[in-house]
C-alpha cells in the first residue's frame, strides 16, 4: 500500500469517527444537544460530548438514543443509582460479552464524572422529549 492511500484511509476513517456513528450518519447534526446552568449537568455535558456521544446520540451499536424517550422511560424509573451502574461497570449482553465497557469506555473519567454524565443525559433525555413531545 503506498503512503498517499494510507493516509486517505486515516483521513476517510477519522471524518467518520468525529462525526458520531450510528444510524443515519449527520442526522446526529440536527440533534441540538441542551445545554443546563447547573454545574453539575454543565459538567456532565463535557464529559458526556467526549465519551458518550459517540453511542448515545444516535443509538450506535444498540446503545438507548438520547432521542428515544419510550427507551429511556423504563430504565430512568428504576432511578439513578441503578443508572449509573452501567457505565461504571459495564453492561453485558446475552453473549457476556460487553455491550458497554466499564468505565463507559474511558479508564480516565472518576466515578463523579461518570455519574455527572449519566445526569446530563436523563435530563437531556427529558428535556428532548418535552421539545418533542407537542409535535
Amino acid at each position: 500500500m503506498t503512503r498517499p492511500f494510507q493516509l486517505s484511509i486515516i483521513g476517510v476513517l477519522a471524518l467518520v469517527l468525529m462525526s458520531g456513528c450510528g444510524p443515519g450518519g449527520n442526522d446526529g447534526n440536527k440533534v441540538q444537544m441542551p445545554r443546563f446552568n447547573e454545574p453539575q449537568l454543565a459538567e456532565g455535558r463535557s464529559v458526556w460530548m467526549g465519551t458518550c456521544r459517540a453511542c448515545h446520540l444516535m443509538g450506535a451499536a444498540g446503545a438507548p438514543a438520547v432521542t428515544d424517550y419510550e427507551d429511556w422511560e423504563p430504565r430512568i424509573a428504576k432511578g439513578m443509582p441503578a443508572l449509573y451502574k452501567g457505565p461504571l461497570n459495564g453492561i453485558r449482553g446475552e453473549d457476556g460479552k460487553y455491550k458497554m465497557p466499564p468505565r463507559a469506555g474511558n479508564d480516565r473519567l472518576s466515578d463523579e464524572q461518570i455519574k455527572r454524565a449519566a445526569e446530563y443525559m436523563v435530563a437531556s433525555v427529558r428535556f428532548l422529549h418535552a421539545q418533542t413531545d407537542g409535535d
